[in-house]
């Protein structure tokens, strides 16, 4: 009598050969996505067998699949109140709690089934995921921990035996081993994201303990050290990586980017040529190939047109749109590198060709990428705020081309539209000093600045026309009026610490702002100009050198930073380097025009320098050249 009530108790687990035939017809109907039918089948299997809360289970994944939460939930309490101890109800029930905005709830659950199924990889990763969720990663590391320990005992039961381990359970503890490893990935890239460094280091350790280093594992470790700027460590493991898979997209982009980092250009080059070879051959490879591709191709290119690899940037943005032919993006940033370039009426051409892409007539803004082309979002940008970027790229590339009226006609109407849009306020500053008419910019952006006192984007505009205007005193408190309203404003720091630098001010405080800037913007080579400028000026010559060189890497070429590289120099005594810096910032600078074949042929040599004209390089040439003057004359 006693072993019969405890045969009652006994949770049903199993599928009765009555109820299989409606479990297998549900099966079926789940695959070819038919959940109506799956839940109807389910329910017959059900009659046979009320107390199963695997079926129960079954039943709320298909009423989830449909929609129908309220009634999935009462599912998953049936399971629960039939099976207590059944763990894919509980890891289900989690993700319905978590879904509906009840994190404390899918812990308890998930904690239930981990509890109840120690081998359960799913319980632990998404109990591992809701604690990084929720911020708590002392939490998602002690779940990990536990994963870890679970998956290494089962190992060693596994392992035990007479000479004659468990095959099956070698195989189950292997995989939980990675699983485990994999979590303890997941904790390594949120403890990253919250920049405490000792920690990821250590669950970065914990993972190759369980498993050896996989290409996702050496990947997300370079992927770490390369956000630390910890090159050389980063471009060991992603060499390694390239080891086992020489063709690997994110690889060769990683090893292209900290190339650039590290001021090799034409080992950066290299890199870039192979990752063109491969889209040139991979047009009829897979979906996820090309995508994987073109991701790579884009992520090398955007760092390429920071380090004034123009020509180099077009060519991996081409060989994507091979991949992706009409890409928005990809589009955009090919036309930023025409600019770059100085072909400025191409890129107008390329920026209003993708306006009126975008600005599809009828159709609503959310679905303008979808109406242009098929393909990944590199940077999921919004497309209204692409379409507003282009507009305004559009209209300074006509400025630039020599269409100053046009320009600002299109500054003007955005601005009317969009005054509080950062790039379309700097916009209408550009197109206005372009056209000679900085007075009546400054009184345009002093209007704005009253209708719109706490825009940190319409004050920083007005403080650069002040600048401009060569009000440099008023500029600089109107800078300052920036920092009240957007202390982190990098812009706007690196222009009052430039500016109290360069007219003698305070020279610590200079220093302070600028070092802000720098820990915002670490790969903007103007803020490491400015600081190693503030550095020499203080007369501290090695650190300004360091800091200078530092500055030429992530912005190789720009005549400014030369300057003040040669200027280090000189105070370091190298007079020769100096001299040498000089000229090179002379050569860089938009050259005097010349006749014929030579200024054709200078164009060719230089091509990856190439450079637009900017409106102070006649200032900086001067004092380039009266610099070079001083020196040579010595």
């Amino acid at each position: 009598m006693r072993e019969a009530l405890a045969e009652q108790r006994e949770p049903q687990r199993y599928i009765s050969a009555r109820a299989y035939q409606h479990v297998l017809a549900a099966l079926l109907a789940r695959e070819r996505e038919d959940h109506a039918a799956a839940a109807g089948e389910l329910r017959e299997a059900l009659l046979y067998d009320p107390d199963s809360g695997y079926l129960h289970t079954l039943l709320a994944e298909e009423q989830l699949r449909l929609g129908k939460l309220p009634d999935a939930e009462r599912e998953l309490g049936t399971a629960l109140d039939r099976d207590p101890g059944y763990a894919p109800a509980h890891v289900l029930s989690a993700r319905v709690a978590l879904a509906s905005g009840r994190p404390d709830e899918a812990r308890v659950h998930l904690r239930a089934a981990v509890s109840a199924a120690p081998q359960d990889a799913d319980a632990y990763r998404e109990l591992v995921r809701l604690e990084i969720a929720q911020g708590d990663l002392a939490a998602a590391a002690a779940a990990a921990q536990d994963f870890g320990q679970t998956a290494e005992r089962i190992s060693s039961d596994a392992q035990r035996g007479a000479g004659d381990p468990d095959r099956a359970g070698v195989w189950e503890s292997g995989r939980l081993r990675a699983q485990a490893a994999d979590a303890w990935l997941e904790v390594a890239r949120g403890m990253a994201n919250r920049q405490d460094d000792a920690g990821a280091q250590e669950a970065f350790a914990h993972a190759s303990a369980l498993r050896p280093d996989t290409d996702d594992a050496l990947g997300a470790r370079a992927a770490f050290l390369e956000s630390r700027r910890r090159w050389t460590e980063a471009r060991e493991l992603q060499l390694r990586l390239l080891a086992h898979r020489p063709d690997s997209p994110d690889a060769l982009a990683a090893l292209a980017r900290l190339s650039l980092a590290e001021g090799e250009l034409e080992v950066a080059s290299a890199h870039v040529q192979k990752l063109r070879a491969l889209a040139a051959a991979g047009q009829g490879t897979s979906e996820d190939e090309r995508r994987e591709l073109a991701a790579a191709l884009f992520r090398v290119a955007v760092p390429l047109l920071g380090a004034h690899r123009a020509a180099d940037a077009q060519a991996a943005l081409e060989a994507a749109l091979r991949l992706f032919p009409a890409h928005p993006e990809l589009s955009f940033y090919r036309a930023l590198a025409l600019e770059e370039r100085g072909r400025h009426r191409e890129a107008a051409h390329v920026f209003e060709q993708l306006e009126r892409a975008l600005a599809v007539p009828g159709r609503p803004r959310e679905a303008a990428l979808t109406s242009v082309a098929e393909g990944p979002a590199f940077l999921a940008p919004d497309p209204a705020q692409l379409l507003l970027d282009v507009r305004v790229q559009a209209a300074l590339a006509r400025g630039r081309a020599g269409d100053s009226a046009e320009a600002v006609r299109r500054m003007k109407a955005l601005f009317s539209q969009d005054p509080r849009d950062e790039g379309v306020a700097l916009g209408v500053l550009e197109a206005l000093e372009r056209s000679g008419r900085v007075p009546a910019a400054v009184a345009l952006l002093e209007d704005a600045a009253r209708k719109y006192p706490d825009s940190p984007a319409v004050l920083f505009a007005r403080a650069s026309a002040l600048d401009r205007a060569g009000r440099v005193p008023e500029a600089l408190t109107a800078m300052r009026k920036v920092l009240a309203v957007a202390p982190a404003h990098a812009g706007a720091l690196n222009y009052a610490g430039y500016v109290m630098t360069e007219q003698g001010g305070d020279l610590r405080e200079a220093e302070g702002l600028l070092r802000r800037a720098a820990e915002l913007r670490p790969d903007d080579g103007a803020v490491a100009d400015s600081l190693g400028f503030c550095l020499l000026k203080q007369g501290r010559v090695e650190p300004a050198l360091a800091e200078l060189r530092r500055a030429t890497r992530l912005s190789p070429g720009d005549p400014v930073i030369l300057g003040h590289l040669g200027d280090a120099l000189l105070a370091a005594g190298r007079k020769d380097a100096a001299a040498a810096a000089f000229r090179e910032a002379l050569l860089r600078l938009s050259p005097a025009p010349r006749k014929g074949r030579e200024r054709r042929a200078k164009a060719d040599a230089d091509e990856q320098q190439a450079r637009s004209p900017e409106p102070g390089d006649a200032k900086v040439r001067t004092e380039l050249e009266e610099k070079l003057r001083a020196l040579t004359a010595r």
